[in-house]
């Protein structure tokens, strides 16, 4: 009687796992690869094109000032022409680099500060946006959780709705509205001469 009822107990565990294993299969699972729509959704293009000279600025600046970049290149010269053209203009020369050092650190960080306000602005736009897409896309198709990419394993065929997400976001926000404001802090240009 005991192993009857252990294996009539173990059918009915047997059952109520199939059955929910069933339930979990039918439950559709998308993805999206994150990489892709950030190369070639509009909202993510717009942002590039807009900032392009601030980045470029940044780039300037950090070659300008990191190790062995163009301050201490300079550096080094001056120090070779040191007993050309004496201590006193040395001095004079050395501390005009120094000088031009801390201005592009303090233009460089200003440019950093101003690149990270515009990255979250148009981040918040795109989040605004993509929240309408996800919830098209779940109903749409049926499905109960999109997944980004990179984050599952394995995948069948016919999941992955990169392409159908990426029109949409760009239906639904073509470009971001960024407030760029005209930098205080002078150029990369400005601050190497």
């Amino acid at each position: 009687m005991g192993k009857m009822f252990k294996t009539l107990k173990m059918a009915v565990i047997g059952l109520l796992t199939a059955a929910s294993l069933t339930s979990v299969a039918s439950a559709q699972i998308l993805t999206v690869d994150d990489e892709r729509i950030e190369r070639e959704a509009a909202a993510y293009k717009d942002f590039n094109l807009q900032t392009a000279e601030l980045r470029q600025n940044i780039l300037q600046l950090r070659q300008f000032i990191t190790r062995g970049g163009v301050v201490e290149q300079q550096l080094a010269d001056l120090e070779k022409r040191k007993a050309i053209i004496g201590n006193d203009k040395y001095e004079e020369e050395k501390k005009k680099l120094e000088a031009q050092y801390v201005q592009a650190q303090q233009a460089l960080s200003q440019l950093e500060y101003n690149f990270d306000k515009l990255r979250q602005e148009a981040m918040v736009q795109v989040e605004r946006a993509r929240q309408p897409v996800i919830r098209s896309l779940l109903n749409d198709r049926k499905a109960q959780v999109i997944m980004l990419k990179r984050l599952v394993l394995g995948s069948a065929a016919g999941i992955d709705v990169t392409t159908e997400f990426i029109e949409k976001l760009d239906a639904e926000l073509p470009n971001v509205t960024l407030s760029m404001a005209k930098p205080d802090a002078p150029a990369a240009s400005d601050a190497q001469q």
